[in-house]
């Protein structure tokens, strides 16, 4: 009997912890999927009068530029040192 119970336990043991790691992996992976929203701006009608949106765009190139999301797109830009909308702002790719 005492020898099953050496066998059983650490393999119980090993089991639970190698389910609690997988399902920790899971979650980090749901969250680094969500999206990050940042405040972009859309010139209105220059680069030196800007209107605030949030949306989910990234500074990082991936080749599609960001769009603001109203019946007539149109493209969503950062601030730079000067205080204008000019710095390019991309699509976030999923």
């Amino acid at each position: 009997m005492k020898t099953i119970a050496k066998v059983i336990l650490p393999v119980l043991a090993f089991t639970m912890a190698s389910a609690g790691a997988i399902s920790t992996n899971d979650a980090k992976v749901k969250e680094a999927e969500k999206p990050v929203l940042i405040t972009g701006f859309i010139q209105n009608p220059s680069p030196s009068n800007c209107l605030e949106v949030t949306i989910d765009c990234t500074p990082v190139n991936t080749g599609q530029f960001c769009m603001s999301s109203e019946a007539t797109p149109r493209r969503v830009w950062l601030k730079n040192a000067a205080n204008q909308c000019s710095l390019n702002l991309y699509k976030v790719i999923h």
